[in-house]
């Protein structure tokens, strides 16, 4: 599938075979776009995002993992369900979508509408380019500190005359926020106002997920009872504690494979996975790719590199 967009607009390309539906968005938007891409896939699917030059965008990504990589960076990029991710133009990008069910908006505009923010990220690349760190995009979790910003974007699309003005006041936080730090692959999300106690287990977990982690001794350092801890730490973070822990050591299986060569059962051991098949599948739940994929798919960008 291609875009319809006239020169000068973002454009994104996937096969239609893979199942892409896109709808525009009008909103009664003079110098923003919103585009909605949706899809459900059997099978993985490579595309392409070009973003021109001196146009920028912000990719809200709700459901399904994509895979990124610019022509320019080999890093390879994961985008998992209730991420954001600035694209900075001129950018060409490989994308690959995991098998699943998909739903990525994306808000675009030129940065002339933008020329305070504009100028910040100029002066902020121009800086990391001289350490060789030039970063032109740039994707953090939703939750929770994106959380409020990407509730004004839906809110604004449905007020009418000052949509414009509550979606540049969301963009400008939202930006600002995704430049400053490095991008963060976090399946493991929890609310910033935690009381200390669990503030302080959850991020030791975060650190040592390859602990046992049984449920009393957690519970003891937060200094809860097993029933009553179990019950708070789901309401306040909306999963239990196992799946928390599970979720800890997916994300470190994560930058291990896409990071290192190391064999997939020390992967797995190091991670804190029983077995190899346990963090396969593991992966295969928060991704919808499995570990030999994640591996194997630089191939499927070589095509950015294309003339």
């Amino acid at each position: 599938m291609r875009s319809a967009e006239s020169e000068g607009q973002l454009e994104v390309n996937f096969d239609c075979t893979a199942g892409v539906n896109r709808r525009t968005d009008p909103a009664g938007l003079q110098h923003l776009r919103v585009d909605l891409y949706q899809a459900n896939l059997t099978k993985i699917a490579p595309g392409t995002v070009f973003v021109p030059a001196q146009f920028n965008g912000l990719a809200i990504n709700t459901k399904g993992t994509l895979l990124v990589r610019s022509a320019t960076n080999s890093k390879l990029m994961v985008v998992p369900p209730r991420s954001i991710t600035y694209l900075k133009g001129r950018l060409k990008l490989g994308i690959v979508a995991a098998r699943g069910e998909h739903s990525t908006q994306i808000l675009s505009w030129p940065s002339s509408v933008t020329p305070l923010l504009d100028h910040w990220i100029t002066s902020r690349l121009q800086a990391r380019s001289t350490l060789h760190s030039v970063r032109p995009l740039a994707c953090k979790p939703i939750d929770p500190q994106f959380a409020s910003a990407v509730t004004r974007f839906d809110y604004a699309r449905a007020t009418g005359d000052n949509a414009e003005l509550l979606m540049l006041s969301a963009i400008y936080e939202t930006v600002a926020k995704l430049m400053i730090g490095a991008d963060e692959v976090q399946l493991a999300t929890v609310p910033e106002d935690m009381p200390e106690t669990l503030r302080i287990l959850t991020q030791k977990v975060r650190t040592t997920p390859a602990l046992a982690w049984p449920l009393k001794e957690a519970a003891d350092m937060a200094g809860y009872s097993p029933f009553h801890f179990s019950r708070v730490f789901k309401q306040l973070v909306g999963y239990g504690f196992h799946e928390y822990v599970d979720r800890c050591r997916t994300e470190g299986a994560i930058e291990m494979l896409i990071t290192t060569e190391s064999a997939v059962d020390l992967v797995a051991s190091t991670c804190g996975f029983g077995t190899t098949q346990a963090l396969r599948e593991s992966v295969k739940e928060y991704l919808g790719l499995v570990p030999s994929e994640l591996r194997s798919l630089p191939e499927a960008f070589t095509f950015i590199h294309e003339a």
